[in-house]
């Protein structure tokens, strides 16, 4: 049998089956709590918009980092956000991501591990094996490139290091990012082109299939190097082809344009030369 396709044998088919938290499709399945930042927020919400699911963020929990992080803080299975919270009618309560005298929700850190649970309850992980790598893959391609530009791009928080001005931070210099536009991203764009055909990272047959979480993740992290230079894909046609798809989706429209339960997420990669650099902090060793 040819995976070209990727038909789902009968085992496949039984591993891959959907497992939604809870039956009522009228109750929130979930909440997700970040910065309101892109950063590591957009990919999660972008995965939770486009899982059918109902779910809940930032704007529709009322949730504002600066006043209430410190709190929620504890809760958190690492200390840090994103963090999503499940309710009790997932069965999980007694597992050890349920916190003592909070035995009522399911807290889950680290982004891989929330975009993959949001994949699995609402089946959108891949319903067959190869598609499931394929999702696998992207995904840490894009934690790949997101580990990139917190070392090469300056942020909201933080510039990059000169040490000729006595200015140290754990960014790399100039030189690092213009490194990062001219020869690191275009690599990686250049493998990740062999992997889009005719615009899709999935086989023609499957190319209008829902979009598999891990491509959502890389799309997150791509969409921020956009923001910054708006010809990235202009030598990638078909990476360029996929990524306007996922842009255009309607589902994504809303999380971009701050219209989903998570509410506005603010540019955080800023260009080098961009008056908003330490805008909201300036981190030095």
């Amino acid at each position: 049998m040819g995976t070209m396709g990727w038909p789902a044998g009968p085992a496949i088919s039984k591993r891959f089956k959907p497992t939604p938290i809870d039956s009522d499709p009228n109750k929130i399945q979930f909440e997700l709590r970040y910065f309101p930042l892109c950063a590591k927020g957009l990919g999660p919400a972008l995965v939770a918009e486009h899982s059918g699911l109902l779910w809940a963020g930032n704007a529709t929990v009322g949730f504002n980092s600066a006043t209430d992080w410190a709190a929620l803080k504890p809760q958190a299975p690492f200390g840090q956000m994103p963090l999503l919270t499940v309710p009790a009618a997932s069965a999980w309560t007694s597992s050890p991501f349920a916190r003592a005298g909070d035995e009522g929700r399911t807290h889950i850190g680290q982004t891989v591990a929330i975009i993959n649970y949001i994949g699995k309850v609402s089946g959108t992980e891949g319903e067959t094996a190869e598609a499931f790598a394929t999702s696998q893959q992207l995904l840490a391609e894009g934690e790949d490139l997101f580990n990139m530009a917190v070392k090469c791009l300056p942020t909201l928080f933080k510039r990059l290091s000169d040490p000729a001005a006595g200015i140290n931070t754990t960014k790399g210099t100039a030189a690092d990012y213009n490194q990062f536009w001219s020869t690191s991203l275009p690599n990686h764009l250049t493998r990740l082109s062999r992997l889009c055909r005719g615009g899709s990272f999935q086989p023609p047959a499957r190319a209008t299939s829902p979009h598999l979480p891990g491509e959502l993740y890389l799309w997150s992290v791509l969409y921020q190097f956009h923001l910054i230079d708006s010809s990235v894909f202009a030598s990638f046609k078909d990476l360029g082809e996929w990524f306007e798809r996922i842009r255009n989706d309607p589902a994504t429209q809303r999380v971009t344009s701050g219209s989903s339960p998570m509410g506005e997420l603010r540019q955080y990669f800023l260009s080098i030369d961009s008056p908003e650099i330490c805008l909201l902090g300036d981190e030095r060793e």
